[in-house]
């Protein structure tokens, strides 16, 4: 009996005496407000390299319906404002602003790179007829769509 005891006092000392099982930790994971930041980047940046191809290098007429999707109201009005003060006859768009204002050059027309700032800003490098510049793309989310706000326009 006293073997039996002495075994079984034993096999209790050397279970207690293990060492602990380490504790696999989760990888760390993107948290959901960075995922949602990213994907607002990523589709921001679509939308203003597909404004640029289409309507700005690109062959298609910028109408108001075209502007309502890609700008705020207040934007809008901006372009407008500046057309008219531009022209007399008015009833355009400022479309320029989103030039580099050359209008002789090389034939080349591409936007060479869009970059998040982050605070919703992104920085549009481009190559106008062969004059490079950049501006600077405020936007604002309404009603779950990816709206221009606000242009800085820079020479390089």
């Amino acid at each position: 009996m006293k073997k039996i005891l002495f075994i079984l006092a034993t096999m209790v000392v050397s279970c207690s005496d293990r060492q602990p099982q380490e504790q696999v930790q989760p990888a760390e994971t993107t948290s959901s407000t960075e995922t949602i930041r990213e994907d607002i980047d990523a589709k921001a940046i679509e939308k203003i390299q597909t404004f640029y191809e289409n309507y700005i290098f690109g062959r298609q007429e910028a109408t108001d319906s075209v502007f309502a999707h890609y700008c705020t109201k207040t934007l809008i009005q901006k372009l407008r404002d500046d057309y008219d003060n531009e022209f007399s006859e008015g009833g355009g768009y400022a479309v320029w602003e989103f030039r580099s204002g050359a209008q002789d050059g090389k034939n080349i027309h591409k936007v060479e790179k869009i970059e998040s700032l982050g605070e919703n800003r992104y920085l549009v490098n481009y190559n106008d007829m062969g004059n490079k510049g950049s501006l600077t793309i405020f936007i604002v989310i309404e009603d779950n769509e990816i709206l221009f706000d606000k242009i800085i326009h820079r020479e390089e």
